[in-house]
């Protein structure tokens, strides 16, 4: 009997409980609260698009592209192709840096079910820089 107890404790009391695939849709605030973000799951993946605030218009004035510069930020995806990999992490995507017009590659893990580290980089994940989001009610 104390063997499966303790066969017990060491499987399952040890175990560290991973979100749920879908635990990072919402809505998302970054650390500048210079805007506000709702990612979606589509297809198994997961994306992030702009969604607050509506005023002042924003544009997408650093974008890389001459012919994307005047679209407005509202509405635009800027995290794109992330896929869960059943260990707490959500990667292989990209998010797009609107202040700077980069895209580097990403990845998103939840500290707690209302905070979220995002990690941008570019190669490997050492050179990057990591910020935190704030989910909103």
């Amino acid at each position: 009997m104390k063997l499966l107890l303790l066969l017990w404790l060491l499987v399952f009391a040890g175990a560290e409980n991973k979100p749920a695939a879908t635990a990072i849709v919402g809505r998302w605030q970054p650390a500048d609260k210079r805007g506000m973000l709702e990612i979606y799951e589509r297809q198994g993946r997961f994306y992030g698009k702009v969604v607050g605030p509506t005023k002042p218009r924003r544009l997408d004035t650093h974008n890389p592209d001459p012919k994307l510069r005047t679209r407005p930020m509202l509405g635009a995806v800027i995290l794109k192709n992330f896929r869960y990999d059943g260990q707490g992490t959500w990667k292989d995507g990209t998010i797009y840096d609107p202040n700077s017009g980069n895209t580097y590659s990403s990845t998103l893990k939840l500290r707690n079910a209302n905070t979220l580290v995002v990690r941008g980089y570019i190669g490997i994940s050492l050179l990057g820089r990591t910020v935190t989001w704030t989910r909103v009610p």
